[in-house]
């Protein structure tokens, strides 16, 4: 007895179908594999800290600090509080919209770290010549992965911006576009990124001889209770034209309260004094100027100090302690500043590009050529050149 034609039809077209849907859930498999897998499953931390750093920072984010916890409930009510200000006067304002809440549990334990790399300039100054930033996740590490492998597709898909490397078997994009230039990477549950892929590769090397073992030692002996950040400063100057102060080395231990301030303590290290600038004595401005250095974010109007200056702490280094009260009436700017730091040292960094070399006297980076003159001529609106004297052709 033969089959129904029909079901025979409907029997091919499901496992047409079988067929294609094994395939596409294969592909996808391999798709997502290939994004999501570790490059280099079980290699170690790498270094980060290359040894030449003038500035550094650490920021952990841990689910159980009661600090983290009231700043993000305070956040929240800033957002919810200009959600209502824009929306006031609108028929909007009845209408309860939802929002994405900031949850300190979704994203902790989480590690910030950045360093800033400074060179002197021709007259006196530091200027920011490298930068480097490490992200330590515990969530979404596979949906880093396969958005940072996008990312790196999409940047390779232009040769003439972009360059991805090898190193030491790690995949590293370089953005090299007019307007930006960095280098990223993933290793195991880490994000990097810095200014080029030359510091990539001083970043990504493995662990060996320790560096900045005086300043991590000077960090232990001012860290506070229940810590949430901590950096340091090495062989740079600080302050105006009027007064600059050189630190050799200084470590700084900062805590967020539940009672709306940033207490902090630093350690600067005797000696320094060079042409340029003077040592620093530990007076109530040098404090100042310290702390701000350390927080850029801060004018040190907002600075509040626990004593006129600062006193000795061991035999060749000084201590200062203070807090920064009600930071949450600073927050709301906190963006607004960050990118005006960053403006301020993109200005400085181009000066000094600009600035000619001593050696050849030539400007350390070429500016770009002026645009070719326009002829003189009616089309453009500028007047005409002089026409040529001479017998005018006859009429015919």
């Amino acid at each position: 007895m033969s089959k129904d034609p029909v079901l025979r039809v409907l029997g091919g077209c499901a496992i047409v179908a079988a067929v294609f849907a094994a395939i596409v859930v294969c592909i996808a498999v391999g798709v997502g594999w290939n994004l999501t897998r570790d490059p280099a499953p079980g290699r170690a931390p790498e270094s980060f800290l290359v040894g030449d750093e003038t500035r550094y920072y650490h920021l952990d984010l841990r689910a159980d600090d009661a600090g983290l916890k009231k700043l993000f409930e305070r956040l929240e009510a800033i957002g919810d509080e200009s959600r209502r200000r824009a929306l006031r006067g609108t028929f909007l304002e009845s209408i309860s919209l939802p929002s994405r809440r900031a949850r300190l549990e979704d994203i902790a334990p989480l590690t910030l770290e950045g360093s800033l790399f400074m060179s002197d300039s021709a007259d006196g100054l530091q200027v920011p010549t490298g930068w480097a930033a490490r992200a330590t996740l515990s969530h979404d590490v596979l949906r880093m992965r396969a958005a940072l492998k996008m990312m790196g597709w999409m940047f390779s898909s232009r040769s003439s911006t972009s360059t991805t490397i090898d190193v030491d078997g790690i995949a590293v994009t370089e953005v090299h576009d007019k307007n930006a230039r960095f280098a990223l990477a993933s290793v195991g549950n880490r994000v990097l990124a810095t200014n080029d892929a030359t510091r990539m590769r001083a970043v990504l090397r493995t662990p060996g001889e320790p560096t900045f073992e005086g300043l991590r030692a000077l960090h232990n002996s001012v860290k506070l209770d229940g810590e949430d950040a901590w950096g340091f400063l090495s062989n740079t100057r600080i302050g105006d034209l009027s007064h600059v102060v050189v630190i050799a080395g200084a470590a700084a231990s900062f805590d967020l309260s539940d009672r709306d301030e940033l207490a902090f303590r630093i350690a600067v290290m005797n000696g320094g004094t060079v042409d340029e600038g003077s040592a620093f004595r530990g007076t109530h401005d040098e404090c100042l100027v310290v702390a701000s250095s350390f927080l850029p974010v801060f004018g040190p109007d907002a600075i509040e100090l626990d004593a006129e200056g600062a006193h000795a702490l061991a035999p060749g280094s000084m201590v200062f302690s203070g807090r920064i009260p009600v930071l949450s009436k600073y927050l709301p700017d906190l963006p607004k500043q960050l990118a005006l730091i960053a403006l301020r040292s993109k200005v400085k960094w181009l000066e000094e590009q600009a600035r000619p070399s001593p050696a050849t006297g030539m400007p350390s980076a070429i500016p770009t050529p002026p645009s070719p003159p326009q002829p003189a001529g009616p089309r453009n609106g500028t007047p005409e050149g002089p026409k040529r004297e001479g017998s005018p052709k006859p009429p015919r």
